[in-house]
């Protein structure tokens, strides 16, 4: 029988472990994966921090995987697009299991569905990336990767291409002036999509020099730092570069409170802003619903992901990541035993991306 390692977490504040593992062929009805990237996500630092409520028993995580197809059970041929596959082959999936039928998945918003299964228990085969091999089931949604698509342009964004391409699907359309505030992965894979969708003017806020280098190489306009401005300096420059009328489209893409009165303020006549990126914890803002009739504003949120947007993310990184340099957004790689230095470059807003290479 196949071992490998498998990463396991407890409770926050409590090292990870790193455990070895026997690995069972697949059943019938599941497929098993040798992880080659595994990203790391920015809320992967939220449950190591208790700001995500912690599991009562231990569990395995990480959501963001690519790997091959190592073994094959009979029942399987395809992936969610119909597209036949084969041991050897590249897939990209979502590691949960929504039902698809009850009124949390009917309603679009799958993370509150019953049957989600995520995180998963430890100790059990499951679809977790940090680990050697994961094993997922015809209920998973993943795609086969084409052949001259590399893995680093697809796992580039991470879950960051998908949540933003539900949020713009929420969106409709961008505008002409888009702001996107944050320049993690969702700000970068929403500046991505903010020129695909034909904005004239985009203007990402964040933070640091290399993430915002990053948004200019893929659409961004202009750039501002937030540590190099205070809140009345940036409403004044965007007020300029949009010529007085404020932005067609703020995106909220920084998972800081403080973004929320500051990107509603910054919204002209008609304006929409999507928020995103505040989906933990708790936040509260003084707001002016007299502005939201006067200007005929919109503020809509946007939680989860549609199955489609996996496959929408590999065709991104098919036809555009060269261009783009998706891969080169990777700037950290580590091993396994190393996954909570992974994790701390991504708390620390040292990496624009990092992946582990388990």
């Amino acid at each position: 029988m196949r071992q490998g390692k498998v990463v396991i977490f407890t409770a926050p504040g409590t090292p990870l472990q790193i455990l070895t593992e026997p690995i069972p062929d697949p059943l019938p009805t599941e497929l098993l994966v040798r992880v080659s990237l595994a990203g790391v996500c920015g809320s992967d630092t939220h449950r190591l921090s208790g700001d995500i409520p912690a599991s009562p028993n231990p569990i395995n995580f990480g959501h963001e995987g690519c790997g091959v197809i190592v073994a094959l059970g009979s029942s399987l041929t395809a992936d969610r697009a119909g597209t036949p596959i084969a041991p050897g082959d590249r897939i990209y999936w979502a590691p949960s299991t929504p039902c698809g039928v009850c009124s949390a998945c009917e309603s679009s918003n799958p993370m509150y569905c019953a049957s989600l299964n995520w995180p998963p228990p430890a100790g059990t085969p499951n679809s977790a990336a940090y680990k050697q091999f994961a094993t997922l089931t015809s209920k998973h949604i993943f795609y086969r990767v084409p052949d001259k698509t590399p893995l680093e342009a697809v796992i580039a964004f991470g879950c960051a291409m998908p949540t933003a391409l539900r949020g713009f699907g929420k969106l409709g359309g961008v505008g002409k002036e888009v702001v996107i505030q944050g320049s993690g992965p969702v700000g970068l894979a929403a500046t991505v999509l903010a020129k695909l969708g034909g904005a004239e003017r985009i203007i990402v806020i964040g933070d640091p020099v290399n993430r915002l280098d990053a948004a200019q190489k893929l659409g961004a306009t202009d750039t501002l730092s937030v540590s190099g401005t205070t809140a009345a300096e940036r409403a004044e420059r965007i007020k300029e570069l949009t010529g007085g009328r404020g932005a067609t489209t703020v995106i909220e893409a920084a998972g800081v409170a403080a973004a929320f009165p500051e990107g509603f303020n910054l919204l002209g006549m008609n304006g929409r802003y999507l928020i995103m990126g505040l989906y933990s914890g708790k936040a509260a803002a003084m707001i002016d619903p007299v502005r939201i009739n006067n200007f005929n504003l919109q503020i809509i949120g946007s939680l989860g992901i549609e199955p489609e947007n996996y496959w929408k993310n590999v065709e991104i990184a098919s036809e555009h990541g060269e261009r783009l340099g998706f891969a080169n957004l990777i700037t950290h790689r580590f091993g396994l035993d190393d996954i909570e230095e992974a994790i701390g470059t991504v708390g620390r807003l040292e990496a624009i991306k990092t992946v582990v290479t388990p």
